[in-house]
């Protein structure tokens, strides 16, 4: 019992530490897993309050997985880590069963798991935590009171400042498609010769009050005693998907960009404001100053936004814009650049740099990575 209490004390301990470093690395990526399962459950009310909550559960992380191997509050994390895994197991559970999240988020994007994959992962960390729990008499502090706290303070300390500063100023490390170096273009295109997507075609019918569903091939004898009501494609198979499969640019009338934006050589700037109410309004003025300096020299500047047209032209107006705005989904924007706005710098499509909106660029900044 004592080896299994020590061997789960380190693995629990380590793994929450990892978990919690890659979460916060990127908790405006986090907190979007939150908003997922708010709206999944109803809870809306609780989306303002995402990016708050994904920042405690990455420090908590860190701090009870360092706590667990140093020792320290014992009954106290023990009984923490057990209620937080029995809800996570839950809510792992419930995505396993429905497929709602298809991603927890319990790496971020550096390790991509699937909901079952989730679900069983938790299922080993809560019989790992319950051996833990039971056994708590064995775990014994590896270093004296003093110093256990000193060192468990720091580590908060530590966390949280990481934490913030990812926020502020963009994750330490980009798992995403849109990453410095990466040609955007070149990932949205599919390869020669790759699987194509196999689609089953569903006929939908109506009888006494119930619906079903016949395959093309499956239809019933009595088909004429049904009534038809729809037909759909089910995919069977999926094929080859691009890592950049969503990038699609359209101007207020709806006329689509995406092609005029990869056909520039050069040097171009994208401006991403996924939604221009929740934006940083201490920003305004210094992406003014930039475009204006941008338009001056002569380099591109494309804001892009998921905001309606509308709202988008009013926002313009009202803060004297030298742009206009072209809309993209949300979920793309969101992937660009973790910040809202944001500063995406490219040349030749390849990203050269990105800002968020803490520490957005001057035009001499842009000027200095241009060189």
């Amino acid at each position: 019992m004592k080896f299994l209490v020590q061997f789960s004390r380190i693995f629990v301990g380590v793994l929450f530490i990892i978990s919690g470093l890659i979460k916060a690395n990127d908790t405006l990526g986090f907190s979007y897993k939150l908003i997922e399962y708010f709206e999944i459950f109803g809870t809306e009310f609780l989306n303002d309050y995402a990016v708050g909550m994904s920042m405690f559960i990455c420090i908590f992380e860190i701090a009870s997985g360092v706590a667990l191997l140093l020792g320290n509050f014992v009954k106290l994390n023990s009984w923490l880590l057990l209620l937080l895994i029995i809800f996570f197991t839950l809510l792992t559970g419930y995505s396993a069963i429905t497929g709602k999240v298809t991603d927890c988020g319990c790496f971020g994007d550096a390790i991509k798991l699937k909901p079952v994959e989730s679900f069983l992962k938790d299922v080993v960390l809560l019989i790992l935590i319950f051996l833990i729990f039971i056994g708590q008499k064995n775990v014994k502090p590896l270093f004296n009171k003093v110093i256990a706290n000193i060192a468990l303070f720091t580590s908060v300390l530590v966390s949280t400042f990481f934490t913030l500063y990812t926020f502020m100023f963009l994750p330490a490390k980009d798992f995403l498609p849109y990453k410095i170096g990466n040609n955007i273009q070149e990932l949205t295109l599919i390869p020669p010769g790759s699987p194509v997507d196999e689609v089953e075609m569903l006929f939908i019918y109506k009888k006494d009050g119930k619906q079903f569903e016949f395959k093309a091939d499956a239809l019933p004898e009595d088909i004429d005693s049904y009534e038809f009501v729809d037909r759909k494609d089910k995919i069977v198979k999926e094929g080859f998907k691009p890592p950049i499969h969503d990038f699609k640019l359209t101007d207020a009338t709806g006329v689509e960009f995406t092609d005029s934006l990869f056909s520039i050589k050069g040097y171009q700037v994208l401006l991403v404001q996924t939604k221009i109410e929740k934006s940083r309004n201490a920003a305004i003025n210094g992406l003014r100053d930039l475009s204006n300096d941008c338009i001056k020299a002569g380099i591109p500047i494309w804001a892009i936004t998921a905001t309606t047209p509308e709202d988008a032209a009013k926002f313009v107006k009202e803060n004297q814009l030298p742009f206009q705005y072209y809309t993209m989904d949300a979920i793309p924007l969101k992937s660009m650049v973790r910040s809202n706005p944001g500063i995406v710098l490219m040349k030749d499509n390849v990203v050269i740099n990105k800002w968020g909106a803490y520490n957005l660029p001057s035009y001499s900044i842009l000027k200095k990575h241009m060189n």
